[in-house]
């Protein structure tokens, strides 16, 4: 009965309160609703774990507006040589868009890491680049002089339409031969932002982003013509043109970014205005050979090139560029996310290579007489660029 006693005293001292006062704070576990009530991807919530580095990579598949050429190669019959206007001239290559040897389909990567400046994650800075593939066209047709193959031009000295025979009868004599058209473009962006988040909550988040942006576009169209007198076909004729066209956009940007979260998903979407300045350059030049066994005379000059354009030409306009994007998100865990989206790029006003190409010859350089309009010229006229596709990637963050 003794040994009872101090039993009993400790369960009265129990119901009675008389424990010192820290023994009695409850201790209380999450219940299994509660921790699936936090936000998901709301990391400012959840205090155990706040990234600070996150970087993304992704697969492109886009697709990139074709360039415009005019009418650059034609055919007919012998009697009308080839010259625009005439009522069975058909233009066989140009006055048109050149579609790219893989359909206009252009695979690459897009690439972005960021850095969190604070653990409130209110302020970011992020660097981006995108990167495609470059793609060609490629155009060929040969003659062994039954077809009229012609270069057509207008002559700038009168406005009257006429061509230079490349198969077909010429003052020389019956010619055989062929032609080669061959455009080739290179496109690619980099990026700067300085995030600044304006809101988040449970459902998601949006930013403000403003930083720089660069754009860079390589576009090239090459005109080759070859052929040899009949019927020995000891001398032989050529003519090439060559337009090379670089556009560099230097700009500042201003945009919105915006998630919304339904638990393990997201879908984002994001918006930027650039404006600034394009560098625009194109070179373009020529050559025209004449060969025998016992000469060979080169000059340089072709047709579309002469010397009133030969030589590097440059410029710098005010332009602008737009972007819009669409995205999927899945979250694998805490550090993982995968996704999936669209993107369009618009770029108002750069130079593609066909559009430099002018029509209008002043026979006179050609000759080598005085006199006459200083054409072909370097026009350069611009035109809305445009690069849009499907996105696939996966982001990570620590």
């Amino acid at each position: 009965m003794r040994n009872l006693l101090p039993a009993v005293a400790l369960a009265l001292s129990v119901s009675a309160g008389t424990l010192p006062a820290h023994a009695q704070t409850p201790v209380t576990t999450p219940s299994p609703d509660d921790q699936l009530a936090l936000p998901v991807g709301s990391f400012k919530d959840v205090e155990a774990y706040k990234p600070r580095l996150y970087a993304s990579g992704e697969y492109l598949i886009w697709w990139l507006r074709e360039g415009r050429i005019p009418a650059l190669l034609t055919t007919s019959s012998f009697a009308s040589k080839g010259e625009l206007g005439q009522p069975d001239t058909r233009v066989i290559f140009g006055d048109q868009r050149l579609e790219t040897r893989h359909d206009d389909r252009f695979v690459g990567g897009r690439f972005m890491l960021g850095w969190f400046l604070g653990e409130e994650r209110t302020w970011a800075i992020e660097g981006g680049a995108v990167f495609l593939e470059r793609d060609s066209t490629y155009f060929k047709v040969v003659s062994d002089g039954s077809t009229l193959l012609a270069r057509p031009y207008i002559n700038a000295l009168d406005g009257n339409s006429a061509s230079e025979i490349i198969a077909g009868p010429t003052a020389a004599g019956l010619r055989n031969g062929g032609f080669n058209g061959y455009s080739r473009i290179e496109f690619f962006s980099q990026e700067a932002i300085l995030v600044c988040n304006l809101a988040e909550g449970p459902l998601g988040r949006l930013d403000l982003l403003a930083g720089a942006r660069f754009l860079q576009m390589r576009d090239r169209l090459d005109l080759t013509a070859v052929g040899r007198l009949l019927p020995d076909q000891t001398t032989l004729y050529g003519l090439t043109d060559h337009f090379r066209v670089h556009n560099a956009f230097y700009g500042g940007q201003l945009g919105l970014r915006g998630e919304s979260n339904w638990g393990r998903w997201t879908l984002g979407a994001r918006s930027i205005v650039a404006l600034g300045g394009t560098d625009q350059s194109v070179r373009a030049f020529g050559d025209r050979i004449f060969q025998t066994p016992l000469v060979r005379d080169v000059q340089n000059f072709g047709l579309s090139v002469q010397s009133s354009n030969t030589g590097r030409f440059e410029r710098t306009s005010f332009d602008a560029f737009y972007e819009v994007g669409v995205n999927v998100r899945y979250r694998l865990g805490d550090h993982a996310r995968l996704f999936g989206g669209y993107t369009l790029y618009l770029w108002n006003s750069p130079l593609r290579a066909g559009d430099q190409v002018d029509l209008a010859v002043n026979p006179n350089l050609i000759t080598g007489q005085p006199g006459g309009p200083p054409r072909p010229a370097i026009p350069f006229r611009d035109d809305l660029f445009w690069a849009q596709g499907m996105n696939f990637g996966l982001e990570l963050t620590w």
